[in-house]
């Protein structure tokens, strides 16, 4: 066990902090008692720091306390600061290289040449969510902790994320030598809380079976777990997945769902959620395919704009049928419909008459209207259309260009979920519900990792749900 005294007392050290069980809670007590120079608090994505300021101001934690980034947001505003001393220059006109620019910083901090700067600004370092860091990123906590008390918290059994040339360092030959252990969390609150301290416990067990590089077998279960075996038919799979969605939904109407699918194949989730009425995605922070539908419309007019419009709209929402759409404009532009055009129709008309942004924007709010269709990709969504707004009252951006603003913005704000999202383990990390969904968890090519696998069955606290080929994972 380790609690606060533990923490502000280390000169350095390493936490492990299974899933579930006290860790953002200590980092926030610990920030609450800091005396003086405020605490350096790293973590690894944008999305991690959005949720540690959201607790800590939930917590009323004095801002004074504490100065809160990322890992490599830190290292670009020290490599502004000492360009010669890390012997790097970054051009502020050039996307960042971080894993070099990294490597710099991590060089000046070993080195000791900024250890008055960084002791007479912070108190100590504290570093989350540590599995998830990469070589060049523990090569800079390494070196502060040459210079102020360090403590980095993380579960090796979360270590989910690769960072290509820049790969996690080894727990046990480099993260334990450098930061012994000050202890364990051991107490599973999350599904104390809920009410499930029988699957809490179950968790912290199979954890344990995990780590010692054993199986699960989904066969024996306690009540709150079960496991539905996938058949051949993918249909049938697939329907069978979302009918349990909805039990379980239909008899907890008013509690958090998670499911989560294939992390690579994302037609998949998508696909899921376009068939399952109330469920929507969680996007990528990259909103890479969102970016692709931007190339495609920037500078467009028209008919080709509209296309464009209707390409993207088939991924995001249900029922658009866009070659009826485009046979319907055209029959009403020749007056030879025998019925009144809709409003998409005419918003459809309008923009293919030469229109522009304003006229996309008016066209894809009018398809949202209509009963017969459903948004399922929310965020997808709202981020073209503000995107198309900017670019109409910003004619000089390009519509690629605003969704890259609108796309930083959402990286230091945090992402919004769904009461009922779909994604992956890469995208709900992190997340926690009541229940959670697992559809495919032997998915052939890629199938879950031990590490995966632990992610993903912690992820509800209330309920877990499995669906596999085979009863014993992984």
């Amino acid at each position: 066990m380790v609690d606060v005294p533990d923490i502000l007392q280390a000169q350095r050290g390493h936490v492990i902090a299974p899933a579930g069980c006290g860790k953002t809670e200590l980092i926030a007590k610990t920030i609450a008692q800091a005396d003086g120079k405020p605490i350096l608090v790293l973590t690894h994505t944008t999305a991690g720091v959005a949720a540690l300021r959201q607790r800590l101001k939930r917590d009323d934690v004095p801002a004074s306390n504490y100065r809160l980034n990322t890992i490599a947001g830190w290292a670009l505003t020290i490599i502004a600061m000492f360009p010669e001393r890390a012997g790097y220059q970054h051009d502020p006109q050039n996307a960042p290289n971080y894993t070099a620019i990294q490597n710099a910083v991590g060089g000046l901090c070993a080195s000791g040449d900024i250890n008055p700067e960084i002791a007479a600004t912070y108190s100590q370092v504290l570093v989350d969510e540590y599995q998830d860091c990469s070589e060049s990123q523990h090569l800079i906590t390494s070196g502060l902790a040459n210079a102020i008390p360090t403590v980095v918290f993380g579960d090796p059994m979360q270590a989910i994320f690769g960072f290509g040339g820049d790969p996690l360092p080894d727990w046990t030959t480099q993260v334990v030598p450098t930061f012994p252990e000050l202890g364990r969390l051991v107490t599973p609150w999350r599904w104390n809380n809920a009410g499930a301290k029988d699957l809490g416990a179950w968790l912290l067990n199979v954890r344990r079976v995990l780590e010692a590089g054993n199986q699960i077998d989904l066969r024996t279960l306690p009540a709150r777990v079960a496991w539905h075996p996938l058949g051949t038919d993918q249909n049938a799979n697939a329907a069978a997945q979302i009918a349990l969605q909805y039990k379980v939904s239909k008899e907890n109407p008013q509690e958090k769902f998670l499911i989560i699918g294939d992390s690579i194949q994302a037609d998949s989730r998508h696909n899921f959620a376009s068939r399952a009425k109330g469920v929507g995605v969680v996007e990528p922070v990259d909103f890479r395919d969102v970016v692709g539908f931007a190339d495609q419309m920037d500078g467009k007019l028209g008919q080709e704009l509209l296309d464009a419009c209707i390409g993207f709209l088939i991924k995001v929402m249900t029922n658009v049928y866009g070659d009826k759409l485009n046979a319907r404009v055209q029959t009403i532009l020749r007056n030879r419909n025998r019925t009144p055009p809709t409003n998409p129709e005419m918003a459809a008309i309008s923009l293919a008459q030469g229109g522009g942004y304003s006229e996309a924007v008016r066209f894809l709010k009018s398809m949202v209207q209509d009963r017969d269709r459903r948004v399922y990709r929310h965020s997808a969504f709202n981020i073209m259309i503000e995107a198309l707004q900017t670019a109409v009252t910003t004619p000089d951006a390009s519509l690629p260009a605003a969704i890259a603003g609108l796309r930083e913005q959402r990286r230091h704000t945090g992402r919004i979920i769904p009461p009922k999202a779909v994604g992956s383990t890469l995208l709900l990390k992190g997340l926690e519900a009541d229940h959670v969904l697992i559809l495919d968890a032997d998915r052939p090519g890629n199938a879950m990792s031990k590490e995966h696998l632990y992610v993903a069955l912690t992820r509800g606290a209330k309920s877990v749900n499995v669906f596999s080929r085979k009863p014993v994972l992984p």
